[in-house]
C-alpha cells in the first residue's frame, strides 16, 4: 500500500460523505510500502491525512479487520465509529517478526513479541481498539460463505445502531474514543 492507495481511500471517504452514505473499510494489508519512492511520494503525510479525514468524517463508519493489519496503512483505515475484527485478525504498527528483528536481531522471538504487543483480536477487544470479534470456525478459509454472512450481519448490525445516533453524538463519540485510546484511565 503506497501513497496513491491512501489517496484513493481518502477519495472514497469524501465521496461517502458527499453522498451521505455509511462507509465500510476493510483492513487486510501487509501495511504501507516501505520504500524510498513511497516516502518521496508522501507516504507519511498521506497516512496522517487518512487518519484525520476518517476521524472527522460526517458519515457513519465501520472498519473491519479481516486478517493482517500491519503498519501505517492499516492504522490509517482504523479510526471508525465501530471496529470489528475476524477472530484470527491482528493489528500491529510493526509485525512481530520486524519487532523481533529489531529487539533480538532475529525473528525467532516473534511469538513473544506478538504477545507483548497485544495484537490478537482478543487483545484488541480487551484494550478497546475493536468493538467486537467475528467468529471463525475454525478458519474463515474453511467456511467462506458462512463467514461472509457473519461479517455482513455484523456490519449491518453496527450500521443500524449507528443510524440511531445523531450525527453530532456519533462524531463526538468517535473523536473522544480516538483521543483517549491507549491513555490509561
Amino acid at each position: 500500500m503506497g501513497p496513491a492507495a491512501l489517496r484513493e481511500a481518502r477519495r472514497g471517504m469524501k465521496l461517502a460523505e458527499e453522498l451521505q452514505l455509511p462507509l465500510v473499510l476493510v483492513i487486510d494489508t501487509l501495511g504501507a510500502s516501505l520504500s524510498k519512492e513511497a516516502e518521496e511520494r508522501g507516504l507519511a503525510p498521506e497516512i496522517a491525512r487518512c487518519i484525520a479525514d476518517l476521524v472527522t468524517l460526517k458519515t457513519p463508519t465501520v472498519s473491519v479487520l479481516l486478517g493482517q493489519g500491519t503498519g501505517g496503512g492499516a492504522l490509517a483505515l482504523l479510526p471508525a465509529d465501530r471496529v470489528l475484527a475476524a477472530q484470527n485478525g491482528w493489528l500491529a504498527p510493526l509485525p512481530p517478526e520486524g519487532a523481533s528483528a529489531i529487539v533480538h536481531r532475529d525473528i525467532s522471538h516473534a511469538p513473544e513479541m506478538a504477545a507483548a504487543q497485544g495484537i490478537r483480536s482478543l487483545d484488541l477487544l480487551r484494550d478497546g481498539v475493536i468493538d467486537a470479534i467475528i467468529p471463525e470456525t475454525p478458519d474463515a478459509a474453511d467456511e467462506p460463505v458462512e463467514f461472509s454472512k457473519r461479517v455482513g450481519a455484523a456490519i449491518a448490525h453496527e450500521l443500524f445502531v449507528l443510524a440511531e445516533e445523531s450525527d453530532t453524538d456519533r462524531q463526538a463519540s468517535r473523536i473522544a474514543r480516538y483521543r483517549n485510546l491507549g491513555v490509561p484511565q
